[in-house]
């Protein structure tokens, strides 16, 4: 995901360094599926005294071959960069194609926990149509080839996140979904009011509370004792509204903002360079580049601690439909 937001953030480099990036993403999508393969052929019951290990070391096998091809062809991209553009792209192309297609023969493994099967056979799928329909419809572009390996990572990065934290309990799935609605209502829903909305009076009192409106639900259904993971839930939205604003300007509004400069500020590596204004009416006052970056990284540090235990004790995600039975 990190390398996602590198090369969504990097069209306007030259077009050998974007290669090299793009060479490199694939080539990290590409050792992750041979890991893959490789996992399943480390199994005690890998052999060949039954046909049903035979089916999983033939699928073992073509994982870790599919990975190898599309491995060998990102390497091909990285080590001759001056080759043709076209050629090159052309290259990287096939290495997608390929992983995608060993997602999906991931996909069908019978070891694999059902909900992970279908979001890697969905993976692998939509990695192969997203790489043909770039090809049929703007040729082998490097610009628009950046943002789909881009779009890719970004998949297969909350897949892979998903699949590490091994969710078992369907809590935890609820917990998971949360997380990916306040990414998406942070980054694009707040995002594109922010970037064209500010004329609202008392706009930061008004951000704040639009960060937190959906989760007061959670406070109607669960109590008030369910008010850290609200609270945690709206300041992840603050968090990719903050990190992801030019971001998304850039890539889904036209924008043309240098992204370095702006992300530096934003960490607070600008000092006391001002990088917005806090409007609450009749209190506005200057946001300074450390105080920006000091507020993300608390609130980073809050948000990481609530959601684990959350996530370490989903029993207590449990709605209250009803009132508790009289004491007898």
């Amino acid at each position: 995901m990190g390398f996602a937001v590198v090369v969504l953030a990097s069209p306007q480099i030259s077009p050998t360094g974007l290669l090299l990036l793009l060479a490199e993403a694939v080539g990290l999508i590409s050792a992750q599926t041979i890991l893959a393969g490789g996992r399943l052929l480390t199994r005690d019951d890998a052999g060949f005294h039954l046909p049903r290990s035979w089916r999983r070391r033939v699928q073992s096998l073509g994982i870790v071959g599919v990975g190898l091809v599309a491995l060998g062809l990102a390497a091909f991209a990285v080590l001759d960069p001056a080759l043709a553009e076209t050629a090159a792209l052309a290259a990287l192309s096939l290495a997608l194609v390929s992983q995608g297609f060993g997602r999906v023969l991931q996909g069908t493994g019978v070891d694999l926990p059902r909900w992970l099967r279908g979001s890697t056979l969905g993976t692998g799928v939509l990695s192969v149509l997203l790489v043909l329909l770039a090809i049929a419809f703007n040729g082998f572009a490097l610009t628009a080839f950046a943002i789909l390996v881009g779009v890719i990572l970004i998949i297969t990065g909350v897949e892979t996140v998903v699949a590490g934290l091994h969710p078992t309990d369907p809590r935890q799935f609820v917990l998971l979904k949360l997380v990916l609605f306040s990414a998406f209502y942070g980054l694009i829903l707040i995002n594109w009011i922010d970037l064209y909305g500010k004329s609202v009076p008392a706009y930061g009192v008004w951000l704040i509370l639009t960060y937190m409106a959906p989760f007061g639900v959670l406070i109607v259904f669960e109590g008030w004792q369910s008010w850290p993971l609200a609270t945690s839930l709206g300041l992840l939205v603050s968090l990719n509204n903050d990190l992801g604003y030019f971001f998304v300007g850039n890539l889904i509004f036209g924008f043309h903002v240098p992204l370095g400069p702006w992300i530096a500020g934003q960490l607070g590596l600008e000092g006391s360079t001002i990088v917005t204004t806090f409007d609450a009416g009749r209190l506005t006052f200057d946001v300074t580049s450390w105080m920006m970056g000091l507020s993300i990284y608390v609130r980073a540090a809050v948000v990481g601690l609530i959601l684990y235990y959350w996530w370490q004790h989903p029993g207590e995600i449990v709605a209250r439909s009803a009132p508790p039975p009289a004491a007898t």
